[in-house]
């Protein structure tokens, strides 16, 4: 006779809490995992977490995807990739914590590739910002300072994670309506092959939106006059525009805009101005 499969943590509180979303089931499965870890504060002990939950082996490994959870006979490893800093790769650790929460991690392989994503590693984002930033720590020090890459940055070094990873946190847990634009000195995918001839531009690689806002559409590029000053250097913090990369007029907003490192990679925090 077959041994039937237990029931994973999701799956358990799934069926005990069934008006709970899928994401606030992931939210309440990590604040009880940063409980039985006894996490008192930034920055989370992300391998501690990890060694609750079966994961006894963590490892960096030349491989083309960010992170990937492996059974083997005396638990299970996580190898993370190389190439990443130590501050993604331990996004990549939360994110792979998150699968032992959920159905079927012990029957393959779990891989954290880019790409569009799946269900599963959805589920598993939400873990990694949750045990990473943790909201019970996170969301109180965000609030008591301002909504702009200067508080981004100080907590970024706090949790010892992303100036990215925390900008989409902020944005998340931001009590009123903001967008994080993440934006980089690029073609459109149209100019394939006529690199050569065409300039490249700042264009928008994706959007984080938290409230009411209009479309915000990719591979636009970006005005010289606004969010392009940042890509020369320029430290955006005050009233402008966005209205070029989006779908409908928004009219004028509060933007916090930096350049980061050294391939023209603009982040960009907006607000509704008041």
């Amino acid at each position: 006779m077959t041994k039937p499969e237990q029931l994973s943590l999701f799956e358990e509180t799934r069926d005990a809490e069934p008006a709970l979303s899928d994401e606030e089931i992931m939210r309440v499965l990590c604040d009880e995992l940063l409980d039985e870890g006894e996490v008192a504060g930034p920055p989370t002990p992300l391998e501690m977490l990890a060694s609750l939950r079966g994961i006894n082996e963590i490892e960096a490994a030349d491989q083309p995807f960010s992170g990937v959870l492996a059974p083997y006979e005396g638990g299970l490893a996580v190898r993370v990739r190389r190439a990443d800093g130590r501050l993604r790769q331990r996004f990549t650790i939360g994110h792979e914590t998150g699968h032992t929460l959920l159905p079927g991690f012990r029957q393959a392989r779990q891989y954290r590739c880019s790409g569009e994503q799946t269900w599963l590693e959805r589920m598993c984002d939400v873990a990694g910002a949750e045990l990473l930033l943790p909201r019970r720590f996170f969301a109180p020090r965000m609030a008591a300072g301002d909504f702009d890459l200067d508080t981004v940055e100080d907590l970024a070094e706090l949790f010892e994670a992303s100036v990215e990873a925390t900008a989409r946190r902020a944005v998340a847990l931001h009590s009123e309506p903001a967008m994080l634009l993440v934006l980089s000195d690029r073609h459109k995918p149209s100019e394939e092959g006529r690199e050569e001839e065409l300039p490249s531009r700042l264009r928008l690689d994706y959007s984080i939106r938290q409230g009411d806002w209009p479309f915000v559409k990719p591979h636009k590029s970006a005005s010289e006059a606004g969010l392009a000053r940042a890509l020369r250097g320029e430290i955006l913090d005050g009233q402008g525009s966005i209205d070029e990369l989006c779908a409908g007029a928004i009219g004028a907003v509060r933007i916090s805009a930096k350049r980061y490192g050294r391939d023209g990679r603009v982040l960009a925090l907006v607000r509704r101005a008041k």
